[in-house]
């Protein structure tokens, strides 16, 4: 009876955390992501203004002519897309089992509960987290990429759910599932049940993933305070941004001209013989469609050219206040931590050799090292040791926040998204994968330094101690590091060239 009612209150708790993010979270994160999906889309910026009155001014790309509704609702301003539902439910739900593990971590420590309900909601959990980042998250990004941009109407969703597209969603997820079990195991690990098997592949992709977006985000942050690899930057002026607003102006009004030409031309062609369409197809089209393909890639290089003329001028602007002044220190301090932490990971693969046999419970970090030197004769090392990691994880998940709007919009663009709610309900599954990877991740690393649960005489560790359901961190520690220093020096060269080719840093 009591497991019962403890197992109520929890789940009472997970649907409380569910509604919260739904109706309070995901109001603002929705409409950024959405914003995001649109600066990220082609030919789908914001308009600009216009010096001649004789000019049309564009907002983004209208439909074409040819494109009629498949129902007779008709999708409007009002309607709530198959994607948005299922994108929103969950990240709710991934959200929500995420603080509840780390709720129930806390109750561990403070021995609220019963062992055997924590084990079973924390099992739960977790079951659910690797689920939905394995399965869940996957499936239905491939399903909404082949469903597109519609689903307002249930009706016509759920016949093209019935269709091949099921199949051919399936397959993407059946090889990434097929790719994941060849991940190799740490020895370690190697005689692990499938459960901690899974949940190490995954730990491992995991780590390697974090690293990656650690080393992009550390180079984001401290670019340009970096003196030896940045090129400086002159402050653009209003009279720049103008220019160049009027220019890109211009270009669009020249490609919303083309392109109603474009489509008389394929209306009078409509009664045109079978051999001539065929003939112009496999010819690659006349010399107005390549001038349609020149126009658009113009436009969308001008627009990340305006766009990042006015960050620039914005960013000088504030700067000059008190807050920018502020914020500027802190960068400045940040960026030299990046620095750190790029020494500290080439720090620990060089020395981990010869460090692993000496240290059991703590991975060596030149941070920890540093204070253990400073504190060494007022507290004791294993405390430095676990209060620096506990700070190195927050700074890496700061880091991590740098990268990810940069991340989420070269998502969109890799996946060629031209609806702005598609790209940001993509944008939420991702964000929703991100965030269980991370939590996973955090908790193996916070096995050796958060507090074990009161011991009793009684009981068995495996059931009082949730870390006993999952590895340790030691076995995935020169993962991190060494996806850290490729993305580092990866990220450093990229951006190291595109300035030398293109002159300015619009990244």
């Amino acid at each position: 009876m009591r497991l019962v009612t403890e197992t109520l209150l929890l789940c009472l708790a997970r649907f409380f955390l569910f509604f919260a993010c739904r109706k309070y979270l995901l109001r603002s994160l929705y409409s950024d992501l959405q914003s995001l999906s649109a600066d990220s889309t082609p030919g789908g910026g914001e308009s600009t203004p216009t010096h001649q009155g004789n000019e049309i001014e564009l907002d983004s790309l209208p439909p074409p002519t040819t494109h009629t509704p498949k129902s007779s609702k008709f999708f409007n301003a009002g309607t709530t897309f198959l994607h948005t539902i299922v994108s929103r439910a969950i990240f709710s739900w991934m959200f929500a089992e995420s603080c509840t593990m780390f709720f129930l971590l806390m109750l561990q420590g403070l021995d609220i509960l019963s062992p055997r309900t924590r084990l079973i909601n924390w099992r739960f959990s977790l079951f659910f987290l690797m689920a939905t980042i394995l399965v869940i998250i996957p499936l239905s990004v491939s399903l909404l990429l082949a469903l597109g941009a519609g689903g307002g109407d249930s009706r016509s969703c759920f016949k093209s759910l019935l269709g091949p597209r099921v199949v051919f969603s399936l397959v993407p997820v059946v090889l990434y599932l097929f790719a994941l079990s060849y991940i190799p195991l740490p020895e370690a690990l190697s005689s692990s049940d499938i459960t901690t098997a899974a949940l190490s592949r995954l730990i491992v992709l995991g780590t390697i993933i974090l690293g990656l977006l650690s080393g992009f985000g550390a180079i984001s942050s401290s670019w340009q305070y970096l003196p030896f690899l940045s090129r400086a930057q002159s402050v653009p002026g209003n009279q720049d941004v103008d220019a160049s607003e009027y220019a890109l102006a211009s270009i669009r009004n020249d490609l919303r001209t083309r392109r109603a030409e474009a489509e008389r031309r394929a209306e009078s062609k409509v009664e045109g013989s079978w051999f001539s369409r065929v003939g112009t197809s496999f010819r690659g089209g006349d010399s107005l469609t390549q001038e349609l393909l020149g126009l658009e890639a113009l436009e969308y290089q001008m627009s990340r050219k305006t766009e990042s003329l006015r960050q620039r001028r914005d960013a000088a602007k504030y700067s000059k206040t008190f807050r920018g002044k502020m914020f500027n220190v802190a960068a400045r301090i940040f960026a030299v931590y990046c620095v750190v932490r790029f020494i500290s990971s080439l720090y620990n693969i060089t020395f981990l050799p010869t460090r692993r046999s000496s240290s059991t419970t703590t991975y060596p970090d030149l941070i920890t090292d540093l204070l253990a030197h400073i504190l060494s004769s007022e507290v004791k090392l294993e405390d430095v040791a676990s209060l620096s990691r506990q700070i190195s994880l927050a700074l890496v998940g700061v880091i991590i926040l740098t990268s990810i709007r940069l991340v989420l919009r070269g998502v969109t663009r890799a996946l060629r998204v031209t609806s702005r709610n598609l790209g940001a309900s993509l944008m939420l599954l991702v964000l929703a994968q991100l965030m269980g990877i991370y939590l996973l991740s955090t908790v193996v690393q916070m096995r050796s330094s958060f507090p074990p649960p009161p011991t009793k005489p009684d009981a068995d560790a495996t059931v009082t101690n949730l870390f006993s359901t999952i590895p340790e961190y030691e076995v995935f520690g020169s993962l991190f590091d060494w996806s850290f220093l490729s993305s580092f020096v990866a990220s450093a060269f990229v951006r190291w060239g595109a300035e030398r080719v293109n002159g300015d840093d619009d990244s």
